[in-house]
């Protein structure tokens, strides 16, 4: 009992960025419908966010490498991103993460959109991003939903609302939640994509 009580403490979640994550969540997925429909109506409209995708992935090289290195790449990029999603917040009024939040829910959202259109189907695209997309969804839902909550503390700090001891144990708690949530999911996210994802969209192809 002891060991589970002391397990449970350890991968709590402070009450406030609990509250956030729901949030943040709610926003997450109305932009990703918000995305899907625009870009079933107008695909120019989400074409330069897939193209800036496109090009991301070539440019790291996700097309020409083997499963072990592709999963060091894909954790490596994906792990300092969530990582500035979370510092993002450290500057106060912006709230820069929503800017990460939007854009990546709107490039999934359209994503979707192209599948249909393209022919492809539904089902591919399901295929292509859920076998990784739960556990790496997790993780950005939460380092930005932990940014914002930052944000929060900065902002109220930068008015005097709050003092620099509630921005310090803010941040603390972020770093928690980044080392001992995120980081686990984007590793079992970056294997999941690496192994396991292209065998089965490779059914689809």
């Amino acid at each position: 009992m002891n060991g589970r009580a002391s397990a449970r403490a350890f991968f709590a979640l402070p009450r406030a960025l609990r509250e956030e994550l729901r949030t943040t969540a709610a926003a997450f997925f109305l932009l990703l419908g918000i995305g899907f429909v625009s870009a079933l109506l107008r695909p120019e409209a989400v074409e330069p966010l897939l193209r800036l995708f496109t090009d991301a992935a070539a440019e790291i090289g996700l097309y020409q490498v083997d499963g072990g290195t592709l999963m060091v790449t894909i954790l490596s990029n994906n792990l300092l991103s969530l990582l500035l999603a979370v510092a993002a917040g450290l500057i106060p009024f912006l709230h820069l993460p929503a800017l990460s939040l939007g854009l990546n829910a709107l490039l999934i959202g359209g994503l979707g959109a192209f599948y249909l259109r393209s022919g492809l189907g539904f089902a591919a695209y399901l295929a292509g991003t859920l076998p990784h997309g739960v556990t790496e969804l997790s993780a950005l839902l939460l380092a930005c939903a932990a940014g914002l909550y930052l944000c929060r503390a900065t902002t109220y700090a930068a008015l005097g609302r709050v003092d620099s001891k509630t921005v310090a144990r803010t941040l603390s708690e972020c770093l928690r939640a980044y080392t001992r949530w995120i980081v686990p999911l984007l590793v079992l996210s970056a294997a999941l994509e690496a192994f396991v994802t292209p065998l089965i969209f490779g059914r689809f192809l």
